[in-house]
C-alpha cells in the first residue's frame, strides 16, 4: 500500500436525539442554561437531554416546534431540522453571507452556493493512555454553504473535492483550536512538500504537519510539540499513512 492511496475508513453514523438537541441549541447560539429557559426547563435538565440522561417531554417538544423546529426530525432524524426548510449555515468569511434562515433552495439552485459536507475529529480513548482520533460524520445531512466563486477565486479548488473538518483536541495549538473549521482539499491525496494535512494513521484520523524525509520516511509533527513530540515513520511503515487531503483554509472564533 502506498502513501498516496485514498482512505476508505470513514465511519458514518446518524445523530442521536441528544445530539440533535445539542445541534438545535448551537444553531440558536445559546448556552445550555439559556436554552433551558427558552423551553421552560432548568439548564441542568437541558444538559441531561444533551447527555442522553433524560428525554424531552411533550411540553418541551411543543416549545421547540413553536421555535420552528421539526419534531419528527428531533425524534427520528428524518426530514430537515427546520420546518421552513431553511438550511443551517454559518456566517464566516467565505461562508454564505446571508443570515442562517435566509439561504434556501432557490439560492442553491442558482449556482451561487455549494454545499460542502462537514465532518468532525472525535477524540477516543486509546489503550495504554492518550487519545486516538477518528473522523465521524456529524450528520448524514449536515453541510455548510460556501460561495462557489469564493472557493474558485481564493482557494483555486473544485467544490466537489472539498470537505469541512471540525478540529478537536490540543495537538495543533496555538495554530488550530478546538472548534476551528478546516477546508480540506481531497484532490491532494499525496504530499506536495511539507504542509498541514488530514490523514489516517493506522486507523486513527488526525490533522498534523507532515514532512517528507530524505531517507524516504515521514515526520509527523504537532504545533503543540511540548505535549506531542514529533513522530518519525520509516519508509517501510508508510502503508500506515493514508492522506485524506491538504488543509487549505481555516476559520474560528476570535
Amino acid at each position: 500500500m502506498r502513501l498516496h492511496e485514498r482512505p476508505i475508513s470513514l465511519v458514518f453514523r446518524a445523530m442521536s436525539v441528544a445530539e440533535r438537541l445539542s445541534r438545535i441549541r448551537k444553531y440558536l447560539g445559546l448556552s445550555q442554561k439559556d436554552m433551558g429557559r427558552r423551553v421552560a426547563v432548568s439548564g441542568t435538565t437541558w444538559q441531561n437531554y444533551e447527555l442522553d440522561n433524560a428525554a424531552p417531554n411533550a411540553h418541551v417538544l411543543g416549545r421547540l416546534s413553536d421555535e420552528g423546529f421539526d419534531i419528527n426530525w428531533v425524534l427520528t432524524g428524518a426530514g430537515e431540522m427546520r420546518k421552513d426548510g431553511a438550511l443551517e449555515t454559518k456566517s464566516v468569511a467565505g461562508f454564505a453571507e446571508l443570515a442562517p434562515r435566509e439561504i434556501g433552495r432557490e439560492q442553491l439552485a442558482g449556482g451561487n452556493y455549494v454545499l460542502i459536507p462537514r465532518y468532525a475529529l472525535r477524540a477516543l480513548p486509546r489503550e495504554g493512555g492518550g487519545a486516538a482520533t477518528t473522523m465521524e460524520d456529524v450528520s448524514l445531512n449536515e453541510t455548510l454553504a460556501f460561495r462557489r466563486d469564493w472557493i474558485e477565486r481564493e482557494l483555486g479548488a473544485r467544490p466537489a473535492d472539498l470537505i469541512v473538518v471540525e478540529m478537536t483536541g490540543d495537538a495543533m495549538l496555538p495554530t488550530l483550536v478546538p472548534g476551528d473549521l478546516l477546508l480540506v482539499d481531497t484532490s491532494a491525496p499525496r504530499m506536495r512538500g511539507g504542509g498541514l494535512y488530514a490523514f489516517n494513521l493506522g486507523g486513527a484520523l488526525a490533522v498534523r504537519r507532515l514532512q517528507a524525509r530524505l531517507d524516504g520516511g515521514l515526520t509527523v509533527s504537532s504545533d503543540n510539540a511540548a505535549l506531542y513530540p514529533p513522530e518519525d515513520i520509516e519508509q517501510a511503515a508508510l502503508e500506515r499513512v493514508k492522506i485524506v487531503g491538504r488543509v487549505v483554509w481555516r476559520a474560528g472564533r476570535l
